[in-house]
Order: C-alpha cells, then structure tokens, then sequence
C-alpha cells in the first residue's frame, strides 16, 4: 500500500513543465565519461545552505576529491545557497537531470509524499535514537526514501544529519503547547506540518525556503523551526527573540544523482565516488553535532531566550504524536507505519537502559 503517492499543485506542474523542458536540454547534451563517453564530465551539485555550513564543506569536499579518485573523469561544480533553487526546485532538476547532483531534503521537496515518513514528529529525541532510526541503512527510513527517489530517477548516495528541529519565533517564550495558540508558523509545504502545528493550535504558514528570513524579518509569520546550526548558519537570530528546543522532528538529508547520470558513470567512478561520499556524510553528521552546542551559546549570546525543557514539558509537546502519526498513514500505508512504530519504540527502550 502506497498511499496517496505523488502530489499535484499549480507549483509542481509548472516544476515538472520545467523539469520536462530541462530533460529535453540534458539529452541533447554528453554529460556521461565513463560508460558513454571518453572525455571528462563536470556535474553540477547544488545545495540550499550559506557557505558557512557542513553542507558546504561537504560539497566542496566532494568537488576537491572527486578528480583525484577518478583520474580527473568526473569532476563537480559546487552552487550553494539555493543558487539552483531550493529543495522543490533541486527535486524537480535532480528527476530531470538539469541538476545533476545535489545535497537536498527530499522530504521538502515535492516529488512524493512518502519521502515524508522521516519527518514524523518525534521519532526519536536523542542522538542515540536517532542513529538507531535513522542511519540504519536497512531500516525503514533510509530503505523508504532510496525506494522512492528510485522511482522519480533519482538514486540516493547517503544520508547526513541536519539537526533536530526546535521553535523561533518573536512574540514570546514557549515552554508549553498551550503558547503556541495563535501564533503563525513558516512550515514546509507538507500535509504532516500542517497537521502538527494545527494540533498545537498554531497557525502554519507555507513558505519556501529561501523565502524564510525575508518572511520572517516582514513579520509575514511569527516563527519557524530548524535546528540550532541551520538557525545560526541563517541569521534568523537577527529577527527572532525566542528559541524552544522541543526536538520535535529530525532533519534528514541526502546526497542524491539523477540516476541516468548516475549510471552512465563506470563503475569503478561509482565505487570510489561512494567511497568519499561515505566519508564527507559521515562528517557532516559529526560536524553538525559538534557544533550545536556552540551555535547555541552563540544565539544565547546574540540575544535569544532559549526555552530548554524537561522530559515532562517535552511529553507535553509530544502529546500530539499518536494523533499526527495516524493522520499520516494512508500516506505511507500500514506496513510501513507498523515498521516505524517498532523501530521508534525499540530505539526508545534500548536508549532509555
């Protein structure tokens, strides 16, 4: 059972009308060295953060490294800070092959609405949780989104870590569910955020990414969530006054190739690409942990209150879960949902020893 699959709006049709167009242009277009030409490749690999990131240094990584490990038959142009777009936009090029390569969160970006499944509210709430979850190569997470992305032409490389997520806004503190009422949230345009920020009896506001800081320094919303680096790296602490870290949800992404571009590499290319595509995620996820509690002290010292709560303040917030989770389960079908529940549950339990 696959729920609803694949989403329609005005916006995607014009992004897959685009897509299309892109297609034909990458077609007409060598872009392969190994298995269908003789001469060197340079791909584009796009990504939505400041230079100033993990991502970053990731993909600059990639683009230093690849030539040598190749022989200089596959090399990488780096367009940062959604250059090419924001996650929406990378999909849609990722699918088509206009981008050939990108760091993206496939879970904001349109092509499915099962690449949502890693967005589920509280999941898991601590790293240990989340590596047990998350970066289990075989568990449903990371097995759902290659499954899926598979079936859009897009074939996933790894996976890195983008924080858990927590709450800005400029009103006032936020320590309970109940101060959440009436308040206007930036969300991702997912049906599950809608879900969560409505069951707290907040007012979600979709607006893309690359949008947010200019939403948000207008006063178009009140708030948003991202994880405490994103929220550094951003400079949303330069018009927000109040931080929550609620660990509400876990952000995921992934370093993806248009799978044609991908294949029309050989595979000794493949190999050794993985090979340093292992180590620079790896990286990225341990850059990203390390980080916070500087970033953090840095947003206490820029001037944000920063809410950290107990266990029984984040049960309070995650008192919603059951009732988002099963809102969501025609989206991912039932197998899926049960498989979840387990590896969340198992993950709590052997956390919590």
């Amino acid at each position: 059972m696959r729920g609803r699959g694949m989403t329609t709006t005005p916006r995607r049709a014009a992004l897959a009308i685009s897509a299309v167009a892109s297609a034909a242009l990458v077609s007409a277009c060598s872009f392969g060295s190994g298995a269908d030409s003789d001469g060197p490749v340079t791909l584009k690999l796009a990504h939505v953060f400041p230079e100033a990131s993990a991502v970053h240094t990731a993909a600059t990584t990639l683009a230093e490294r690849a030539p040598d490990v190749t022989d200089g038959r596959v090399n990488f142009d780096v367009y940062p800070g959604s250059q090419l777009g924001g996650d929406e936009e990378l999909g849609a090029g990722l699918a088509s092959g206009d981008v050939e390569c990108a760091f993206f969160a496939a879970t904001a970006s349109g092509l499915d609405d099962r690449l949502q499944l890693s967005l589920l509210p509280f999941i898991a709430t601590t790293y240990d949780g989340v590596d047990e979850v998350f970066f289990d190569e075989d568990g449903v997470i990371q097995t759902n989104e290659r499954d899926v992305l598979a079936e859009t032409g897009i074939t996933a490389l790894g996976f890195y870590e983008n924080d858990f997520r927590g709450l800005t806004n400029n009103v006032r503190p936020i320590q309970t569910p109940e101060d959440m009422a009436g308040l206007s949230f930036r969300v991702p345009g997912l049906s599950m955020y809608t879900d969560l920020f409505e069951a707290w009896g907040a007012n979600p506001v979709a607006i893309p990414f690359p949008e947010l800081y200019t939403a948000l320094q207008q006063g178009t919303v009140d708030g948003q969530d991202n994880g405490i680096v994103l929220t550094y790296n951003s400079r949303y602490q330069e018009v927000q006054k109040h931080l929550t870290l609620t660990r509400h949800a876990y952000g995921m992404g992934n370093i993806s190739c248009n799978t044609d571009v991908w294949e029309s590499l050989s595979e000794d290319d493949q190999d050794a690409l993985r090979e340093v595509i292992d180590d620079i995620t790896a990286d990225t996820t341990q850059q990203v942990r390390d980080s916070v509690a500087d970033r953090l002290a840095e947003l206490k010292e820029s001037g944000m209150e920063v809410v950290e709560l107990d266990d029984a303040q984040r049960a309070a917030f995650a008192g919603i879960k059951d009732e988002v989770w099963t809102s969501q389960e025609s989206v991912f079908g039932a197998d899926v949902m049960e498989q979840l529940r387990e590896e969340s549950e198992a993950a709590a339990e052997a956390t919590s020893e």
